[in-house]
């Protein structure tokens, strides 16, 4: 799906409410979504392109429904189902040992020296 420059002001005008309420700035906002800032800024001002992953990870971030908030999302179908390729990284203080999948958990057995 092509967002347009209508729904990038769309989200503008959402972080700037919702940062307000929340006490949000701009890097911790990028940091949770494992973005620099500076790439952040750059989806929300236009240089870089949106995708589905940035608005289903800003609008979780911000709590916010994207179906209300981003135009083209308004006018397509909601139940319609749309899959969606999404990204989580995670850092473990240790050796990992083992990496499994049950269900839709991902399980990762790692060993941590104490000291």
């Amino acid at each position: 799906m092509q967002f347009t420059q209508q729904d990038r002001d769309a989200l503008y005008t959402t972080w700037m409410s919702q940062k307000a309420k929340m006490r949000l700035t701009q890097m911790e906002m990028a940091k949770k979504m494992g973005l620099t800032q500076s790439e952040f800024s750059e989806i929300l001002r236009g240089s870089t392109p949106i995708t589905m992953e940035f608005i289903h990870q800003f609008c979780n971030n911000l709590h916010v429904d994207a179906y209300h908030i981003v135009p083209s999302l308004k006018h397509t179908n909601k139940s319609a189902q749309q899959l969606v390729t999404l990204k989580s990284t995670m850092s473990v203080d240790g050796e990992i040992q083992r990496v499994y999948a049950q269900g839709n958990q991902v399980i990762v057995e790692y060993v941590h020296t104490v000291m």
